[in-house]
This record gives C-alpha cells, sequence and structure tokens, in this order.
C-alpha cells in the first residue's frame, strides 16, 4: 500500500482543504511502492508474485484467497488500511509480513497484525525469510543490520 493522507473526511466536508498538497499527494500516492517491487524483483523465479495497489479499501470488493505468503508495506497515513488487509489474510491462516518505515519506527504495534515483522531495509533479509517460508518456520521478526556508526564529536 502507498499513499499520503493529507485530507480528512470531516474537514473537507466543512471546506477546509489544502488543494496543492492534496493534488501532490495523490501523485505521491498513486505510485507503486518501489520497496515491494524491488523485493518481487528479488524473488526467486521458482516463485509466482502478485503486487497489487490498494489505494482505497472502501472499493475494493475481494481480496485473493490463493496466496501462500503475503507481504505489505505503507506510509504511517495509511498503516491502519495496511492493518485492515494484514489482519483479513491472517483471518484466513495466510502468514503475513509486513515492512516499511512506519513497522520499523513502531514493531510492537506491527506485531499485533502480522506473523513477521521486517525492520529496516528487507532486501538483504528476502532470501532467509523466504527459506524460513518454505521450512514453515517464519520468525516473528526479521532484522537488518544497522550500516556503520557515524561519530558526530
Amino acid at each position: 500500500m502507498s499513499g499520503v493522507r493529507a485530507e480528512n473526511k470531516e474537514l473537507t466536508q466543512i471546506g477546509l482543504t489544502l488543494p496543492g498538497i492534496i493534488e501532490r499527494n495523490k501523485i505521491v500516492a498513486s505510485l507503486p511502492s518501489l520497496s515491494l517491487l524491488t523485493l518481487a524483483a528479488l524473488t526467486p523465479r521458482k516463485y509466482e508474485v502478485d503486487y497489487k495497489e490498494i489505494a482505497d479499501l472502501n472499493k475494493e470488493a475481494d481480496f485473493p484467497n490463493d496466496y501462500d505468503l503475503v507481504a505489505i508495506t505503507s506510509y504511517s497515513a495509511q498503516i491502519y488500511d495496511a492493518y485492515n488487509v494484514a489482519n483479513r489474510y491472517i483471518k484466513k491462516n495466510i502468514p503475513v509480513v509486513m515492512g516499511g518505515l512506519h513497522v520499523s519506527s513502531l514493531p510492537e504495534e506491527a506485531k499485533k497484525h502480522c506473523t513477521s515483522i521486517v525492520i529496516g531495509e528487507g532486501e538483504p533479509l528476502w532470501p532467509e525469510l523466504l527459506e524460513d517460508f518454505e521450512k514453515g518456520s517464519l520468525k516473528p521478526m526479521y532484522a537488518s543490520p544497522i550500516p556503520g556508526g557515524y561519530d558526530l564529536k
């Protein structure tokens, strides 16, 4: 999921909007998630990958039920929608992996909505995660190493 919400339905109804920001954010929101597309590109060919953008949950009728694993990322502005999607798959016993800036910032919150979380950069962790998935032993958390420190003295 990608997108930024710069409007609130109640505020819009009374005429309070930020037109320039809203228009820009609609464009940003329409861009695909490069992190998920990168993970898709890193996924071995033996897996079938399906990339799906969900711009508006209210307009989304059905979610596919035939996935073996679901990976989700989201901006903080849409994290509750992302949790909603994750919860739908968890209820169907389909494992869900979540990552992104929000998940990395608030891992305890995200853990409540998925099988596994990815903290930091997902690309170096993806092969290990897929291997664990194949074994049926996904870890609750995957964390990428923090790059070298920076001395600010």
